[in-house]
């Protein structure tokens, strides 16, 4: 018989974790295993209180980012990860590589699941047509495509990867700004979880290929070496400039520009450490939004596999005492007047605190609320009452009790309890 299935070929070989083929890659393996999440575990219906207090400009901002973060993780779960695997020998190393590819269409689905929380069905089909003609997404695209569809020996091997920890080091990092630039203010919490958990993987995807990278390029020359890392450094620049009309795109509009872009640059420069390269930026940590910073830390950050999983997420138990601090309003509305506080002094209003208080109370009971009747019930009274007079705390808190009570008693039975908890513990303290 002649034909494909008679044709000689060398045996095939089964991969054997019982003999490492290097010093890393079952750790890697074991980490991927302990970060496995799935979108379904993370409560996106609570950000739909959140959502409504965001401003058209802020929702646009915060949907065509996450729509340019879908795109970036279809081509690294479709073609990046799935290419580079082929492309090495090890199978240990092509194992972890297709993990990685699986966690990252994980990611590509859980912006969908934000997507179909917060927005309507007509606005999730603009959306995806909207990243199909944006040219500089588009364009980005283009340039890691073409890296990862050219691999034929080690030098394009090498640009593969190196493509590859640029994307998952560098690129998502104007996407990933705003969802932590708002959950570090409390707004859209659960979606940001969603992105911390992202992050997480990210960062030990590029540390991973980046090492698979180094290991090609100690087997080079010199002179191949210093040609390929030269690539790099060219395919960056050209990455770069296409991030800069992106982000003002996506960003002027809001005023977050410059720090997006100082986030961004910083992050090209740890993708290039992933690489072993030096800084090319040299942009400090102290320059970047210490909010969104702080968002990147991911050594603290745990696994909860007995209850609604996320990087920081612990399951209602008990209510919560309120305290003055869900009464600090950072932001200040020019129709409202200030809020007094129990010392005497005075901050803005914003609403944000009332939203967020409200959303405590119905989770300690497990109430879903709808967000046009806490807006028309709770809301919309204490603003018209605010844009009267000054309120102390104690007034909104009663104004909120009030609202509850028409709207969800049950949910205002806890917002209760949240006071008296609190009372009790300013009279002891006194």
């Amino acid at each position: 018989m002649n034909g494909p299935l008679s044709s000689p070929q060398s045996p095939f070989s089964a991969v054997n974790w019982n003999r490492p083929d290097d010093a890393y890659t079952k750790m890697f393996w074991d980490q991927n295993v302990r970060q496995f999440w799935t979108d379904e575990e993370i409560p996106l219906a609570d950000d739909k209180l959140s959502w409504m207090t965001l401003s058209r400009a802020e929702q646009r901002a915060y949907e065509e980012v996450l729509a340019g973060l879908t795109l970036l993780d279809t081509l690294q779960g479709g073609v990046g990860m799935p290419r580079i695997a082929l492309g090495v020998e090890s199978l240990q190393a092509k194992a972890v590589l297709s993990f990685m590819g699986a966690m990252e269409q994980m990611h590509a689905k859980s912006y969908s699941s934000i997507f179909s929380t917060l927005c309507t069905s007509e606005r999730i089909e603009e959306l995806f047509a909207w990243v199909r003609r944006q040219p500089e997404l588009q364009a980005k695209l283009a340039l890691i495509h073409e890296a990862y569809t050219t691999i034929g020996d080690r030098a394009t091997l090498y640009r593969a990867m190196a493509a590859s920890v640029l994307l998952e080091s560098y690129l998502f990092y104007s996407g990933f700004f705003y969802p932590l630039y708002l959950a570090g203010q409390g707004r859209l919490t659960s979606s940001g979880e969603i992105i911390s958990l992202i992050l997480r993987d990210e960062a030990i995807h590029g540390v991973y290929v980046g090492l698979l990278a180094q290991e090609r390029a100690a087997g080079m020359s010199d002179g191949e070496r210093r040609r390929v890392q030269g690539e790099v450094l060219g395919l960056l620049e050209r990455l770069d400039a296409l991030e800069a009309r992106y982000t003002q795109a996506l960003y002027a509009p809001i005023g977050l520009e410059e720090a997006v872009r100082t986030f961004s640059r910083y992050n090209a420069d740890k993708a290039l450490m992933n690489l072993g390269l030096e800084p090319f930026f040299g942009v400090e940590a102290e320059e970047v939004n210490p909010v969104v910073l702080a968002g990147l830390r991911t050594e603290t950050k745990n696994h909860d596999f007995f209850s609604t999983k996320g990087n920081g997420y612990i399951k209602t138990t008990r209510v919560e005492p309120l305290s003055d601090l869900d009464f600090y309003f950072p932001e200040e509305s020019p129709d409202l007047k200030p809020v007094r506080k129990r010392d005497g002094r005075e901050v803005p209003f914003d609403e944000m605190r009332i939203v967020r208080a409200v959303g405590k109370a119905a989770a300690a009971v497990g109430v879903t609320v709808e967000l046009e009747r806490v807006a028309r019930g709770v809301l919309e009274p204490i603003k018209r009452r605010a844009e009267r007079q000054s309120l102390s705390v104690e007034e909104i808190q009663d104004l909120v009790e009030e609202g509850l009570m028409r709207t969800y008693p049950e949910v205002a039975r806890a917002y209760i309890l949240y006071r008296e908890e609190r009372a009790r513990v300013r009279q002891g303290g006194a």
